[in-house]
């Protein structure tokens, strides 16, 4: 990793001791709270009722699918189909999601379908204008919905980069061994990544740095090739970066559209990435405080790198649960139920910020 000078063994000593202390609180802490999430808010809770709690010396990271998260400013070139002012947030749902992102309370914040870097900053200073998110990115995609994944930081941010078309092309991608999806005779040429990602550099105020690429796979039951092989161009991408900068702090975090056993995200696994929530379960009761989205499946994720792994507070990797639509809800053609924020859930890490050798 990049170390500024050698820690003295004292040092590491305690940020070790402090990490297993951390970790072993927090364990203590899960089962009460998954048995809490189980019984409340009837049958249709996931995710934890209440984030668990931050402990003193972490740093906290969140992915959060904010869920077409448009201003009131009418984009002429978003119009019919994807008209954007007919997505404008309402109050109402703006009240709700700033709710959700006072009540994780991480520093970092990766989101996923904003429409802009102005309606990201039309929602910090209308919904979290006391949060301390004083750095933003959000860089346009191109999408033809007029969505792109941003990060809300209290940490300085020193680059933030996406990619043009050109370099996410993915006729070119190789799939080797097997278990891959196949790929339609129509999407053989021309194959592309749907959305850039967004990659961001922090740097703490104590001087710790990482990168954080977010992420926001195509959707779709039929297009698990397509995933397939964003997933392979996006660990191309982040390879780059690791051969520039050996040791580089790397947190992969988004919507990967995919489920835990899907092979678009086992390339990132079989890539050496660590997903923070391995252990979790995926069926019954408890499987329950495991899910990030209100259709009942495990869509998003926070991935470490080895060097980003060493600084996780083992236990705190959780899914926080907002408010799911009863069982008769259409989410093609019901409003928003009252107290709705997202049809997705924020997942959230803790890391203790000095680099470990």
């Amino acid at each position: 990793m990049n170390v500024c000078g050698t820690l003295q063994e004292h040092h590491q000593h305690v940020i070790r001791l402090t990490r297993s202390i951390l970790g072993i609180a927090l364990i203590v802490v899960w089962p009460a709270a998954v048995q809490t999430a189980q019984g409340a808010g009837g049958a249709g809770r996931y995710g934890l009722p209440e984030p668990l709690p931050r402990r003193p010396g972490t740093i906290r990271l969140a992915s959060y699918n904010v869920l077409n998260l448009f201003d009131h400013d009418d984009d002429p070139d978003l119009a019919g189909g994807v008209d954007d002012i007919k997505l404008a947030v309402s109050h109402e749902r703006g009240l709700k999601l700033a709710e959700a992102i006072r009540a994780v309370d991480a520093d970092v914040v990766a989101l996923q379908e904003v429409e802009s870097l102005e309606a990201l900053r039309w929602f910090r200073e209308s919904y979290l204008p006391k949060a301390g998110y004083v750095h933003l990115a959000s860089l346009d995609v191109g999408d033809h919905r007029g969505i792109e994944c941003s990060v809300m930081s209290r940490f300085e941010i020193t680059a933030q980069k996406i990619w043009r078309p050109t370099s996410l092309d993915l006729d070119d991608i190789h799939r080797r061994g097997s278990g891959w999806a196949p790929v339609p005779e129509r999407f053989r040429r021309g194959l592309e990544m749907r959305r850039s990602p967004l990659m961001v550099d922090l740097r703490t105020p104590a001087g710790y740095e990482l990168t954080i690429v977010v992420v926001h796979h195509k959707a779709g039951r039929d297009f698990a090739f397509q995933r397939e092989a964003e997933a392979l161009r996006v660990i191309e991408l982040i390879m780059d970066r690791a051969r520039r900068d050996p040791g580089r702090n790397i947190v992969v975090m988004g919507d990967f559209n995919a489920a835990p056993w899907d092979k678009s995200l086992r390339v990132y696994l079989e890539a050496g990435l660590i997903d923070t929530l391995a252990h979790r379960a995926t069926r019954g009761e408890a499987g329950r405080a495991f899910k990030t989205h209100e259709s009942n499946r495990i869509l998003d994720y926070v991935l470490l790198n080895s060097a980003a792994h060493r600084e996780l507070v083992i236990g705190t990797a959780h899914i926080y649960g907002t408010l799911v639509p009863p069982t008769d809800y259409d989410w093609r053609n019901d409003p928003y139920p009252t107290g709705y924020a997202s049809d997705h859930y924020p997942v959230i890490i803790d890391l203790v910020p000095v680099d470990q050798p």
